[in-house]
């Protein structure tokens, strides 16, 4: 245990080294140690998010609108990008070192001798600071599938399963409907489960009526209308009592409407009051880092839209917003992306997806034991044709060289795309600023 007075770092240092594998699933370890700090539900109103895709955009959302409606909020999501901080929110702002320091000096004397992973710390920390605080509803983010997720020992009011992609499949499975049936480990008797989806997986039916609990799906029960301009949206949904909602000329947010709605959805069937008002503020000002986040580089000025889609499906929702980023800015030119990503993805299926979108590939590497190798992704891209197809692929030992070289060799038309996981965004996102 760091010694009194110890800094964040030396205690992420520390509760790195406590348990014996970076990654092990299982609610047992959490909930012993959960029940020696009487850390039950941590406010009264819980949303619970999992899925392949869109977690934290879900998050996000409903945030910012319970926010403009009064209400206090707490979020609790994983990965971070820059600091540890940004996991736990209350009030839309990053808790600070000190109450971290006490949330994991507390963990530690409860735990008892009980080895607790990285992850498993961060969301008991979370839990304990969300309690700590009061808050009215508390937002938790599924770290990697749902059944044995550590956020899964809580109870939640609604569960939200954004999106079922193929994602850790050494965790999960190989195909969509055995993903689907631990993504559905978070759906509760009686509670509502938001689907994000517009084709919702046999099993997460097949729980719904095992649970008799109300399976919401998007594109049947509730729906994204956008006008033909693209310049505003209608959500259609229902309320509690099942009644029908209509919210037209909603601001477009830079997140996808997909999550946007599911989030809309989930907030309508908590017990709370959120009008429309609350929603068009919200939205218009809604962006999440690393989010098809366009900002500028420090250096030259260069247009950078940082995503940090690191499966397939992620690459084709990206691949879609790239097309209508091009086709809204007329004078746009090449894409150049830096690409770094870890080994146990489907490399081939995400570069695939992006293949017709991207100009000029340079391919790196993060300093992650889990990365893979830069020769090796740049071997499956041009395994895929695609030197032939389209020219250049560059390779270099860092994110941080290829971003330069990247903004470096373009011209001011053209724009850097950095994606491939939420490390090779967080390499280089500080090297820019805000459009």
């Amino acid at each position: 245990m760091p010694a009194k007075g110890s800094s964040l770092e030396s205690w992420l240092q520390y509760i790195s080294s406590v348990h014996p594998r970076e990654i092990e699933l299982g609610l047992e370890r959490s909930q012993r140690v959960a029940a020696n700090l009487s850390l039950g539900k941590p406010a009264p109103l819980v949303v619970t998010v999992a899925g392949t895709n869109g977690k934290g955009s879900c998050v996000a959302t409903m945030e910012a609108i319970l926010q403009e409606a009064g209400y206090k909020t707490g979020c609790y999501t994983s990965p971070h990008i820059h600091v540890f901080n940004e996991r736990i929110r209350i009030n839309a702002t990053n808790v600070t070192d000190a109450p971290l320091i006490s949330a994991f000096a507390a963990i530690d004397e409860a735990r008892d001798g009980e080895t607790l992973s990285y992850f498993e710390f961060a969301t008991l920390a979370g839990l304990y600071l969300l309690r700590e605080n009061n808050v009215d509803v508390a937002l938790l983010e599924v770290g990697l599938g749902g059944r044995l997720d550590a956020v899964n020992i809580v109870d939640a009011d609604i569960a939200v399963i954004s999106s079922i992609g193929i994602d850790h499949t050494d965790w999960l499975g190989n195909d969509i409907e055995s993903i689907a049936v631990e993504k559905a480990g978070i759906m509760r008797p009686k509670i509502p489960t938001i689907f994000g989806g517009e084709h919702a997986p046999n099993a997460i039916i097949k729980r719904a009526q095992e649970l008799g609990s109300p399976l919401i799906i998007s594109g049947q029960n509730f729906h994204v209308e956008q006008d033909v301009a693209n310049t505003s949206w209608r959500w259609r949904g229902q309320d509690r009592q099942a009644e029908p909602i209509i919210w037209s000329d909603l601001p477009i947010p830079s997140l996808m409407l997909s999550n946007v709605a599911a989030s809309l959805q989930a907030l309508k069937l908590l017990p709370i009051c959120i009008e429309i008002e609350a929603v068009v503020a919200a939205l218009a000002g809604l962006a999440l880092a690393g989010r098809f986040d366009k900002r500028r580089d420090l250096g030259n000025g260069r247009t950078v839209i940082f995503d940090v889609a690191h499966n397939p499906d992620a690459m084709r929702q990206l691949a879609i917003r790239l097309h209508s980023y091009k086709a809204e800015n007329q004078g746009a030119g090449r894409i150049a992306a830096v690409l770094a990503v870890m080994a146990d993805k489907d490399v081939p299926g995400m570069i695939t997806a992006l293949e017709y979108c991207v100009d000029i590939w340079y391919i790196a590497q993060v300093d992650e034991a889990r990365s893979m190798a830069a020769h090796e992704v740049a071997q499956s891209v041009k395994s895929l044709g695609i030197a032939s197809n389209q020219g250049l692929i560059l390779q270099f030992d860092s994110v941080e060289s290829a971003y330069r070289a990247a903004c470096d060799e373009t011209e001011a038309e053209d724009a850097v795309l950095v994606t491939g996981s939420f490390f090779t965004v967080a390499a280089v996102h500080g090297l820019t600023e805000q459009l």
